[in-house]
């Protein structure tokens, strides 16, 4: 069984192919008497437009490629692939996301697959690979990198995580609480200086709070290699840190997790230790993605986790119609305090 083709609507519907490509794309005048007679062919027929053909002749596919770090276990990735799809939707873009979970070889994968769908941007949430990064610039289309860019290379759309870690910290000390435990991402242990500075600037706004006050204390922070990039154990990382320091007798009456993730563990531990959050011990997490479904719910710091999406999908687009190359930018967007129930005064 043959296609409909647009010639065959044209001839059905007694107009030129010209009018049905225009009632089609929604480009140009048509008298209503006629736009509907094409339509009812339309309907009838199951014409659909050929898309590939399209955007080979027109050498763009209204496509763009969303690579996406992880969906599980942290949803703060989902939330971003969001709103990549709801800018995108909204400009007639179509996106294609491939789940890397974390895996270089995977992300490799997807983004030949993506190039050979012709699509028309690249975005990365995040990159895993700098050599990735590379591979798609030398396909000369838009490349874009949210959170924790690996190249300077591209535009990059990050979170000023520093003040939204002090404000925490300023929260905290403003109920009191001078033993303040920190758990969280060591920094220096991603392989890129770009990416790392996430780690550098969470723990910089704790580290800067306390040592101004003289209240740094080395024996109640646990720093580790992957707390905040959203493996499974991320939630027992934090369960174990606060009974280490249970064990060790180690006085704190609060904890500022890296992530939701961490923070749910804390509150675990507490828990089965017989004590109450916020009456003896307060947590603050970081992220905003757990934190309103934990009891009690969780003060945190909030990421702009769809804005981050919508700028990338905006930034993908405007780079498609640029009639000129720009230097890459960087874009820094604000994170914020979220106080919820998990936090209250110190203990006297």
């Amino acid at each position: 069984m043959k296609s409909t083709t647009i010639k065959s609507v044209a001839h059905q519907a007694g107009v030129s192919t010209a009018t049905v490509a225009r009632v089609m794309h929604g480009n140009g005048y048509v008298a209503e008497e006629t736009r509907q007679r094409v339509l009812d062919v339309v309907s009838e027929t199951g014409y659909r437009i050929n898309s590939i053909a399209r955007s080979l002749k027109r050498n763009r596919s209204n496509i763009i490629g969303h690579l996406l770090q992880s969906m599980l276990p942290n949803p703060f990735f989902v939330k971003v692939a969001r709103g990549v799809e709801a800018y995108t939707e909204s400009q007639g873009y179509t996106t294609l996301t491939y789940n890397v979970q974390g895996d270089p070889a995977a992300e490799r994968r997807g983004l030949e697959t993506f190039l050979s769908w012709r699509v028309d941007a690249i975005i990365f949430s995040t990159a895993r690979d700098q050599k990735n990064i590379e591979f798609a610039l030398k396909a000369n289309i838009p490349v874009i990198q949210v959170e924790r860019p690996r190249s300077s290379k591209t535009d990059r759309i990050t979170v000023n995580n520093y003040a939204g870690a002090l404000e925490a910290m300023e929260h905290l000390l403003k109920l009191g609480h001078k033993r303040i435990a920190y758990i969280g991402q060591k920094p220096g242990v991603v392989d890129n200086k770009l990416a790392d500075y996430v780690d550098i600037e969470r723990f910089g706004a704790y580290q800067d709070s306390l040592k101004k006050r003289n209240l740094f204390d080395e024996r109640i922070i646990a720093l580790g290699k992957s707390y905040t990039l959203g493996d499974t154990s991320a939630q027992g990382d934090g369960y174990h840190a606060v009974k280490r320091w249970f064990d060790e007798r180690q006085k704190f009456t609060a904890v500022f997790a890296a992530s939701d993730i961490l923070a749910a563990g804390v509150l675990q531990a507490i828990h089965e230790h017989g004590l109450r959050v916020p009456q003896d011990i307060s947590v603050i997490g970081f992220d905003d993605t757990f934190a309103p479904f934990l009891a009690p719910l969780l003060t945190t710091v909030r990421l702009p986790a769809h804005e981050l999406g919508e700028t990338a999908a905006r930034l993908a687009i405007e780079r498609i119609h640029a009639k000129e190359v720009k230097k890459p930018k960087e874009y820094r967007l604000e994170s914020q305090l979220i106080v919820r129930k998990s936090t209250g005064k110190a203990r006297s």
